[in-house]
């Protein structure tokens, strides 16, 4: 793809529509660049009408979008993060804090040799743009346009 040396030339591609039951929590909205197909994320609430209001920096290199859902405390919650494949991050389940290790494509574990993360799930972003997230299911619902 062309390079984006002057500047990213981005466009509108879709939302991810965050859940809890009824009750709409966020919107996760994203933009494409028309020459590289780098995203752009920004996140709103129902309050907030304005869409530039939430922009989150922009993605690193090698790096790309995801959507945590945690369940391992009681209330669900979730976190749009900016990962690597076989990064390692830690994330606060309400008074704890946890260390997963992520390889992208089969989900969180528990260090590097570690077990498969109960309680936290991760979603690339470019697979569920266009639709939903019900974060209040076990495992939390997932719905999208994109096959």
């Amino acid at each position: 793809m062309e390079s984006c040396v002057e500047g990213h030339d981005n466009i509108y591609h879709g939302a991810v529509n965050i859940y809890d039951g009824r009750e709409l929590l966020k919107v996760i909205d994203v933009w494409r660049c028309r020459r590289c197909g780098v995203m752009r994320v920004g996140l709103r609430g129902p309050d907030v009408l304005g869409s530039s209001e939430g922009m989150l920096p922009e993605i690193e290199s090698g790096r790309h979008w995801v959507l945590l859902v945690c369940r391992a405390s009681g209330e669900p919650c979730f976190e749009v993060l900016q990962l690597r494949d076989e990064d390692t991050f830690t994330h606060k389940c309400a008074e704890e804090e946890e260390t997963f290790y992520y390889i992208r494509g089969k989900g969180l574990f528990y260090g590097v040799d570690g077990p498969p993360a109960t309680g936290c799930m991760v979603y690339e972003l470019s697979k569920i743009v266009r639709g939903y997230v019900d974060i209040s299911k076990t495992p939390p619902e997932v719905v999208s346009l994109i096959r």
